[in-house]
Parts: structure tokens; sequence; C-alpha cells
């Protein structure tokens, strides 16, 4: 997991968000034209990508993307409508953490399900094992005024992964890969527990959880081991190729 993250320049980092859009896209990870998934410019770190309001994920190209300041603002007036709500997740994420250069927001209805539940995600899978340690959660609040915005810089310091009380989740990332893979096994992991709940007809005292001391060594031995990646490098690669094969106009 000590990888060093390659610095994008802006062609690289509307490309790689592009693909970041298509693949959460083919997962079913989309919300029609909502949520918000967004860059650093590596090599412009006080300049960020976002979508335009409107686009739905499986339409994003590279040249679609529209930058903007460090204050959200576009760089170029003649910009097309933006959500709001993106363009404040760009200057608080990349504003607050220096080593983030992509985050998902989404609404995957089972970790919507989850953020729902007083307990959180739980320890029942290897998902909920590898991520668990990068969690925090915040009260979700649709007027996002500084209060909101200075609660969620402090605690998006301090977690790589917020899920977002009867609403949703944000997952960051070093790099693209990284940004996709927590937000995919985020869902994985909350599909596991809304369906062993379902099962235990929501009983959590009939769920067989993986007990701190198992966690904390399954956990040591994932990020340590020479045989995996967790920075979602290995599943880059084919979704890129997947993409360059079926849609490769996302380049464009």
């Amino acid at each position: 997991m000590g990888k060093k993250t390659a610095i994008e320049n802006e062609t690289q980092a509307r490309q790689s968000l592009a693909a970041l859009y298509r693949v959460l896209d083919r997962y079913g990870m989309s919300d029609l034209a909502n949520q918000e998934v967004g860059a650093r410019i590596g090599t412009q770190p006080d300049q960020y990508l976002i979508h335009a309001y409107g686009l739905f994920y499986d339409e994003i190209t590279a040249s679609s993307l529209v930058k903007i300041d460090k204050k959200g603002r576009p760089v170029d007036d003649a910009s097309p409508w933006l959500n709001d709500g993106g363009q404040n997740l760009a200057r608080w994420i990349f504003g607050q953490r220096k080593v983030v250069n992509y985050f998902v927001h989404g609404h995957c209805e089972d970790v919507m399900a989850v953020s729902a539940t007083e307990h959180g995600l739980l320890p029942l899978s290897q998902a909920a094992v590898y991520l668990g340690h990068l969690v925090g959660y915040i009260d979700y609040a649709f007027e996002e005024d500084d209060v909101f915005g200075n609660t969620f810089m402090s605690l998006a310091d301090k977690h790589d992964i917020l899920i977002s009380h009867n609403h949703g989740y944000y997952c960051f990332g070093r790099s693209a890969k990284e940004a996709f893979f927590r937000s995919y096994y985020l869902r994985q992991a909350c599909s596991v527990q809304h369906k062993a709940l379902s099962m235990t007809h929501n009983n959590s005292d009939m769920l067989k959880l993986i007990n701190d001391q198992r966690k904390d060594g399954y956990r040591e031995a994932m990020y340590t081991s020479e045989d995996y990646n967790y920075d979602g490098d290995t599943e880059w690669k084919g979704l890129i190729r997947w993409l360059d094969r079926t849609a490769p106009e996302y380049k464009n």
C-alpha cells in the first residue's frame, strides 16, 4: 500500500475522472443526473473537475467536465449549470485533504439502508473488515451552511469514507482507482449487511459478527499482503480495458 501516486496533468485527470463516472454507471452506482464525483488536477492542485449538472454518468466525457477553483467557482465564465453540492464537496474535500485527489459521493440504496441504522456498518464480511477502520459518520443536512461545511471538513480530515445518515456516502482516494475500490466494496459490505439482517428478521443478536481480535488480525494480514492490492490497482486496469473496448469516447 506504499505505492507513490502519480501526479496527473489536466488531460490525464479529465480522462481518469470520465472513466470513473462511466465505471460507476456500469455497476449501477449512479442516480440519474444526481450524486457527484470529483478530481483534483495534480499539476494544478487548487483546481478541480466536476460534471455539468444534468449529464448522466454514461454521457460523461473528458472534455465535458467543468474546471472550478479552490472556492468552487467555475474557471470559465461560460460554464454550464453546476450542482452547488458538488462545488461544495470539491472545495471542502480537496481543500482539507491534500493527499486526496478523487472523491465519490453516492446514494446506493444498500448504503442508504445501513446509514439509516444506529449501529452503522457492522463487521459481517471481508469487505467490511478492510474498510471498517476508514469509516466515519455525519448527520445529513440538505442546506449546506458554513456550520455543516466545517463539520464535514473536520470529519473528512479523519476518515477516508463518510457515511451520511439517512442519505448516502463519500469515499475519498489518492487516485480514481482507489476511490472506486472503496465505493464498490462499501456497497458490497452494506449489501451483505442488509441481506444478513433480513435473514435474521432484523434481530442483530442473531448475527455472527467478526470479533475485534479476528477483525484486527485479518486487516493486518490484508494490508501487509504482497499478493493483493487494496487500492484498486488490479481491478482498475481491467475496467479501463473494458472502457477502451466498449466506450472509447470517454477520453474525448
